[in-house]
């Protein structure tokens, strides 16, 4: 084997696994790639591996100055294909504990479930939003809720309460009231403080303001309250 032949076989040895940083992103070629530099070297454009590609698929494209490790086939760097997530200390690990799954991102957010206390966490910058679009139908079961906000909106053509609703605030209502004392009408309204109506107030056809009564003295009825 000539000196030559000896030079080329370890120059492919040498290439098989490289590691450098990202030098560059090209998100919107078929496949997407990336150009990936050894010191001084920089790399032909190279697909990267994602978590999924199938029918299944994910997005999450690595960002510059990443380490990767680039593995190429036969030691040939045009073939390489760019293998992720090594810390460095460029982006560090965001958590050292061993029983979270943690996920940040640049603009501060972080999802984290730590399996050991069975706990789920979302932190969103300010002004983030969340969306959900389930157009079937949403179902939450848990033991206890709390939903804190400035302002609640419920859109709905219909809203249905099942359990006893307490209302602590002032309670207001554009579009009238109706309801009944439950089903054998044992069930009535009862109001620890006072009322006032500014319109008429009836009951069993009788106005509250307008209803008349017999006179004590010789049983004709009064007029109208004033």
């Amino acid at each position: 084997m000539s000196r030559m032949d000896t030079n080329e076989i370890n120059r492919l040895l040498l290439n098989i696994v490289r590691k450098g940083v990202i030098d560059d992103v090209s998100h919107a070629s078929t496949p997407p790639k990336c150009r990936v530099a050894f010191g001084d070297l920089r790399s032909n454009w190279l697909p990267w591996l994602a978590l999924a590609a199938g029918d299944t698929r994910d997005w999450d494209p690595p960002t510059f100055g990443e380490q990767v490790v680039v593995l190429c086939p036969g030691g040939d760097p045009a073939q390489g294909v760019v293998l992720r997530g090594l810390y460095s200390d460029h982006a560090p690990a965001p958590t050292h504990t061993p029983h979270t799954h943690t996920r940040v991102y640049p603009d501060g957010a972080q999802i984290e479930y730590d399996h050991e206390v069975h706990s789920l966490t979302v932190e969103l910058p300010a002004g983030a939003t969340v969306t959900v679009v389930a157009p079937g139908s949403v179902n939450v079961q848990t033991q206890n809720a709390t939903v804190k906000a400035e302002h609640i909106t419920l859109d709905a053509e219909q809203t249905t309460c099942t359990g006893a609703l307490c209302v602590k605030g002032p309670l207001a209502f554009e579009s009238g009231i109706t309801g009944k004392g439950g089903a054998d009408g044992g069930q009535v309204m009862k109001i620890g403080g006072a009322a006032d109506f500014a319109g008429e107030v009836t009951s069993m056809g009788v106005s509250l303001p307008r209803h008349k009564h017999h006179d004590q003295g010789d049983g004709n009825l009064v007029s109208e309250p004033r």
